[in-house]
């Protein structure tokens, strides 16, 4: 269930048409110097049970990690950063296969220059109940 939800932002990230490349998790992926690019990955949380019934609850985050240029400013990140952010407003959903996920709330943490990226990472925290 939760691989639905994977491909759910994935796909949704993939709509959003940024104009970056993008870094899949387990794929290859060479970086080209100076081109910006996202990096995607999913941090489930564990799935419980909701009821004793029929419906499992499961929440988590999904991250774009975008890196850019080092020593090249930060307005171009953070902007990027912005519009992925008004793509995923909060109580919005994104579905694949049947599997939905509601968006809880966004965030984008402090850029960061890790060798030779200015790095941001927004978060997309959800909520997803999942029947059994």
């Amino acid at each position: 269930m939760s691989l639905k939800i994977d491909q759910a932002f994935v796909q949704s990230f993939v709509d959003g048409a940024f104009g970056l490349p993008v870094d899949y998790e387990n794929m290859p992926y060479t970086p080209v110097s100076g081109t910006a690019f996202a990096e995607l990955i999913h941090l489930p949380n564990p799935i419980d049970s909701l009821t004793l019934a029929d419906m499992n609850e499961t929440s988590g985050l999904f991250r774009i990690i975008l890196r850019y240029p080092a020593d090249g400013g930060a307005i171009a990140a953070k902007t990027k950063a912005e519009q992925i952010m008004a793509h995923y407003p909060i109580g919005s959903s994104v579905a694949y296969s049947g599997q939905s996920a509601t968006i809880r709330s966004v965030d984008r943490q402090a850029g960061i220059v890790e060798d030779a990226w200015y790095t941001l990472v927004v978060s997309i925290r959800y909520i997803s109940f999942i029947t059994r």
